[in-house]
């Protein structure tokens, strides 16, 4: 039996620490699997029987086959009883208890133990600290959360926070949510993340995923896992350690501003993960993506019976992306003609406070919006009496249903604005499976969430393989590449450079210049001056030989070892690129606005390596500065395909040259007519 098989679908389920007394944790877990459609083999020293069951001192004692273990003894007693695991031939064991890894050396040493036991006997460890797993359409809860899980659900739950995901589970279950499967990892001391996320992945009964992490190991897999599932199947994500007190100190630019944090934020994006604040979010995002049909563009049209919500509801959705266009002429009329008198029918569309008729209006408006090819949402705004009023809940569903037997497919959802003794007609929705979320602000997000889901999906394609290393491609063993040998990369990998030659003297300098043509740039070229600009080491707008000879003296003079770079000038829009290595997630490629405001402005997009100049355009695309690109305030456009192209070849290179530590090409220059590195930076070993 595989290790997911024996955690989801055991056979016999062991209870390590099983109890029959009121207020213990093996109590609980006895409870807990009472509906479980297996067998249930209690483990304890202390009783004979638990829950009418033979209880067995150790899992050595368990006659047969034990599919799952499940663990409740204290931490120091664990490594013992996994070795018995080990030997009793346990294919998995969920560990619930604490006191390892999280809390400190002496307890990491425990979890050491553990681990080195199970994996004598090939034994896949759940945990340790954690609350639990269930596989709630067969009656499996070997977790904390009390009670039976409600069969019939097919949202997974994945969770590495003990307290605050049974709590995610909580909130779940009382917003009517039904799950299918739910896997707390609490220290993931042996399964990865990227196991669990496959595993999800292939599982026809979870249709939508939803991952409360703290941190995502390994990087890598994980993203290639995703990047598979997502085009078929909705990955929710809630990471914390969203944040960074500061970023590593770095050679380039580029490293210094892919800190982790940055760096596994873009790559959930990159994978086409729905990217979500809170577990809040994440639970109100679930329903919205598994309840109602995928939207199938940005309209929304809104019906209410206060102006003032409509309003908010409005302005809250454009924040998020989507659109309140205003209804045809033809579609107001129709509207017109049922409303009552002064009713609004522009969109919003505003019944009023008619609350005698709020039934009937709420359907008719709800039947045309959804027929009227004009909107692609419909948002019903329940509030107060409407909320209140049953038959406004019943007539809502039975035109939701009308509308699923007629084939129309636009997604219907309620913002939910009402007091707590409207609850049963809440419930009577969401158990039609019409989503309702409490007040504009939950409702636009999770709005904006389905819609950037369905937008993102169909653009989703498999990743670019590796490139093969270039043949023959030597580097350095560690260190700055020199100018020439940077120049020659850039070449190998189709980068442009401009024409350039490194001098040793004032003379040779001024040949270069007369060689090249004016205007040239004079740039220092030493060890210790990374940042040429930032030292004082670039010179611009040479025009003559005496200009040059000038530039030379003053750069020669910056540093007992400096050389100096005569190059071609070149001129337009400044973009930053560069490659990057991180520990987890691997070679990346970062892309922004660029030259000396580059750290200050902050306007940049990372992405995991390699991409194709496709998925580089859509970097492009998503910097807030854009318009500095594609010709804003009637400029020349720069040629978006060459900058690409460049993004592009900066990923290939850091996908195939382990080596490459870093790569700054601050800046390149965009033009109409191309784009070139004029400044290359190549770190070689570790970053510093």
């Amino acid at each position: 039996m595989s290790a997911f098989d024996a955690i989801f679908n055991p056979r016999r389920v062991a209870v390590v620490g099983a109890s029959d007394r009121e207020g213990k944790m093996g109590a609980l877990f006895m409870d807990n699997l009472a509906g479980f459609e297996g067998e249930v083999v209690p483990v304890t020293t202390s009783q004979k029987t638990v829950a009418g069951a033979k209880a067995y001192p150790s899992l050595r004692d368990v006659p047969g086959t034990v599919d799952l273990a499940v663990i409740l003894v204290p931490a120091e007693a664990v490594p013992g009883v996994m070795s018995d695991a080990a030997e009793a031939g346990v294919s998995a064991a969920v560990v619930i208890s604490g006191g390892f890894a999280e809390a400190g050396p002496e307890g990491a040493g425990l979890q050491k133990d553990m681990l080195a036991a199970a994996g004598a006997g090939g034994v896949r460890v759940v945990g340790p600290n954690c609350f639990g797993v269930q596989n709630c359409n067969a009656g499996l809860n070997a977790s904390m959360a009390g009670g039976t899980p409600a069969p019939g659900g097919d949202i997974a739950l994945v969770t590495q926070s003990g307290a605050y995901g049974m709590a995610i589970y909580t909130l779940g279950v009382e917003e009517s949510i039904r799950f299918s499967k739910v896997y707390a990892a609490g220290n993931k001391a042996d399964i990865d993340d990227a196991e669990v996320l496959t595993y999800l992945g292939d599982d026809d009964d979870s249709s939508v995923l939803c991952l409360f992490l703290e941190s995502i190991d390994p990087g890598r897999a994980w993203y290639e896992a995703a990047r598979r599932i997502t085009p078929e199947k909705p990955v929710i994500v809630a990471k914390t350690g969203r944040t960074e007190a500061g970023a590593r100190a770095a050679v380039s630019h580029t490293a210094a501003m892919a800190g982790a944090a940055a760096v596994a934020a873009a790559a959930i994006e990159q994978a086409g993960a729905v990217v979500v604040a809170s577990g809040l979010e994440m639970a109100d995002t679930a329903k919205a993506l598994d309840w109602q049909p995928l939207p199938g563009g940005p309209r929304v049209g809104i019906i209410t019976n206060s102006g003032g919500t409509g309003v908010e509801l409005t302005d809250l959705l454009g924040e998020a992306g989507l659109v309140v266009p205003e209804l045809s002429d033809a579609l107001q009329g129709r509207l017109t003609e049922v409303l009552p008198p002064f009713a609004g029918a522009r969109n919003p569309v505003d019944i009023t406070p008619a609350w005698r008729r709020f039934a009937e209006l709420y359907a008719f408006c709800l039947e045309e919006l959804a027929s009227s090819g004009e909107v692609d949402i419909v948002v019903v705004v329940l509030l107060q009496r409407s909320a209140l009023d049953p038959e406004v809940a019943a007539s809502v569903r039975d035109a939701v249903a009308r509308l699923r037997t007629a084939a129309t497919e636009v997604p219907v959802y309620v913002c939910w604005v009402a007091p707590r003794e409207a609850q049963a007609n809440a419930d009577l929705l969401q158990g039609a499976g019409i989503p309702c979320f409490q007040w504009p602000q939950r409702t636009a997000r999770a709005l904006g969430h389905a819609w950037g889901y369905a937008r993102r999906r169909t653009a989703l394609r498999q990743a670019p393989a590796r490139p093969e290393r270039p043949a023959g491609l030597a580097l350095p063993a560690e260190g700055l590449v020199g100018p020439e040998e940077a120049a020659g990369l850039m070449a190998t990998f189709g980068i442009s450079v401009p024409g350039q030659v490194v001098c040793g003297d004032v003379d040779a300098a001024a040949a270069a210049a007369e060689d090249l043509g004016y205007p040239v740039v004079a740039k220092a070229v030493a060890g210790r001056l990374t940042h040429k600009s930032e030292s004082g080491g670039v010179r611009v707008g040479l025009t003559d030989a005496a200009a040059v000879r000038s530039a030379a003296e003053e750069l020669f003079g910056l540093d007992d070892e400096a050389r100096v770079l005569i190059q071609e000038q070149v001129t337009g829009v400044e973009v930053i690129v560069g490659g990057y290595r991180d520990a987890g997630w691997g070679p990346g490629v970062m892309a922004g606005l660029g030259g000396v405001f580059v750290e200050l402005l902050q306007d940049t997009v990372l992405r995991l390596a390699p991409i194709d100049r496709r998925e580089a355009a859509a970097a492009l695309r998503s910097l807030r500065g854009y318009g500095a690109l594609s010709g804003a305030r009637g400029r020349r456009p720069v040629d978006l395909d060459a900058l690409a192209d460049v993004i592009a070849a900066t990923s290939r290179l850091m996908a195939s040259l382990d080596e490459v530590a870093e790569i700054d090409l601050n800046p390149v220059i965009a033009t109409p007519e191309g784009a070139t590195a004029v400044d290359v930076r190549v770190l070689v070993g570790e970053s510093s």
